[in-house]
């Protein structure tokens, strides 16, 4: 009998943190400590009065507070989270927090949908084989983000075999990714949300044979009528990512760098059957619609979905929500109220494959799950494992020279540092996981008991989620896998 397979070795980037600190948090540690003894040292030389000192060593104590001392809400500093506190607040004083369209509208939105969706408009072009498909343009960035529609095989049924062949498979398309220079980042977003009472019994209806005897009819029926609601709306998709100004040569009108994601994305397309997926082709602009506009309008569901099957489109002005309000612990839009949660740490034990299937697994409530993966470029990818073995080294010899012995913790981090440069010696792919959750509810007095679920199956899959304290709507959008991503959106504005 062959032994279960396990997988693991993730681990956060930690660079040459000291103890349990960040790169950045390192740096600010030693600036706090090394400029008030530079100031003194010019205080003493060149003479300026003592009153220097207590002002910078006042400034030094604040700040070393504020970039070290953790947040036990939000996750981060307590200067990162009075940033967050800043910017949350800027934004509704603003009017920011607020959208307002349709026949609520006020001056012309010109068809923009709300936050940080707002630069994301539709293209629609054809593959190679003259088939149509949709990408979403970033118009700040300039990124093109393309929708794959897959039907996941299952593990289930499958022989543990076959599973190896599928994972390794996938490992290998995530090591091709650093090979493509204008792949950005990847998202795999699975949604499950309950049928609609009637869904099953149109389907059904819709399907029926009119020359069939009436007792298979009858049967049919009442087979449909009874499973009302029962039943469950999976989709999966990957979405990709790409910045096309990185092809070289670099493309130069619109038409170039379209063509250039349609050739990245035949490669990467053709190899994802070996994943264990049944590819269903690549979205249209309507299909990028239809899901924007169920996912802020749960109740539209079952209609949207009957207007997809009739090939009726909506327009993209239709995509957006008529109303929507952040707040600080979830995110109004139209008929839905949503909660997002956003990955703070993977398991740090080894897992079987079946590991995620508590979070994917349809429940009583609508959930959407996103899996982001950033891949390294594969000239960056040796001098990232690299700098982290080395930066656990550091540590290791800091404590033995500061006489500390090493805890379990650290011996599992070097050894995992030291087993990502091993694998990435043997040509595995290097990258920054991430996971975006959300679920919403048609019924404010549902969101707490929908909140409990979520938290309940991210403790079955051995992941830490954290709530999007304060940035409810991003991680609702970073959670939709249309291009958002929040490590990106971190980068901008003055308080980046």
């Amino acid at each position: 009998m062959s032994e279960t397979r396990t997988y693991g070795g993730w681990r956060p980037r930690r660079g040459f943190g000291i103890g349990n600190l960040s790169e950045a948090q390192t740096v600010v540690m030693a600036g706090c400590v090394l400029v008030p003894l530079c100031v003194w040292m010019v205080v003493v030389s060149v003479g300026l009065p003592l009153l220097v000192m207590p002002i910078v060593t006042g400034v030094a104590v604040v700040v070393a507070v504020l970039a070290l001392i953790p947040h036990r809400t939000h996750g981060t500093s307590l200067g990162g989270a009075l940033v967050m506190w800043i910017r949350t607040h800027t934004a509704r004083r603003k009017g920011w927090a607020e959208w307002e369209t349709g026949v609520f509208t006020r001056h012309p939105r010109r068809n923009e949908l709300p936050g940080v969706l707002a630069p994301i408009m539709p293209l629609s072009t054809h593959d190679g084989l003259g088939q149509p498909y949709g990408l979403l343009w970033d118009r700040r960035t300039g990124r093109l983000t393309a929708s794959v529609r897959v039907a996941p095989v299952g593990t289930v049924l499958a022989d543990p075999e076959r599973t190896d062949v599928w994972i390794g498979s996938f490992a290998a398309w995530q090591a091709t990714l650093g090979y493509e220079p204008t792949v950005d980042w990847v998202s795999i977003v699975v949604e499950s949300a309950p049928s609609s009472g009637t869904e099953l019994a149109d389907y059904v209806a819709d399907r029926l044979d009119p020359a069939a005897p009436p007792v298979a009819r009858d049967t049919m029926i009442a087979v449909a009528e009874a499973h009302r609601g029962a039943t469950a709306d999976i989709t999966t998709r990957v979405n990709i990512t790409f910045q096309p100004e990185r092809a070289r040569p670099a493309p130069q009108d619109d038409a170039e760098r379209v063509a250039e994601v349609s050739r990245a994305l035949a490669g990467l397309e053709r190899d994802l059957p070996l994943c264990g997926v049944a590819s269903m082709g690549r979205a249209t602009a309507a299909h990028w619609t239809h899901w924007l506009r169920s996912a802020y309008d749960p109740n539209a569901r079952g209609d949207l979905a009957r207007l997809s099957a009739d090939d009726q489109l909506l327009a993209w002005s239709d995509a957006g929500p008529v109303r929507a309000q952040a707040h600080v612990d979830h995110y109004w839009h139209d008929s839905g109220w949503s909660v997002s949660w956003a990955m703070a740490a993977l398991p740090n034990q080894n897992v079987t494959s079946n590991i995620l299937a508590p979070l994917v697994t349809p429940g009583r409530y609508h959930r959407r799950v996103c899996i982001t993966y950033q891949p390294f470029s594969a000239d960056q990818a040796a001098d990232v494992v690299t700098r982290e073995a080395s930066g656990s080294s550091f540590r290791r010899q800091l404590r033995r020279r500061r006489g500390l012995d090493d805890t379990a913790r650290d011996r599992v981090d070097e050894a995992r540092a030291q087993q990502a440069a091993d694998e990435e010696a043997h040509g595995a792919g290097v990258g920054l996981w991430g996971m975006y959750v959300t679920t919403t509810v048609d019924d404010l007095r549902e969101l707490p008991d929908a909140i409990a679920d979520v938290e309940s199956r991210a403790r079955n899959a051995k992941l830490r989620l954290r709530r999007c304290w304060g940035w409810q709507h991003a991680g609702f959008a970073a959670s939709l896998g249309v291009g958002i991503y929040p490590p990106e959106l971190s980068t901008r504005g003055r308080w980046a």
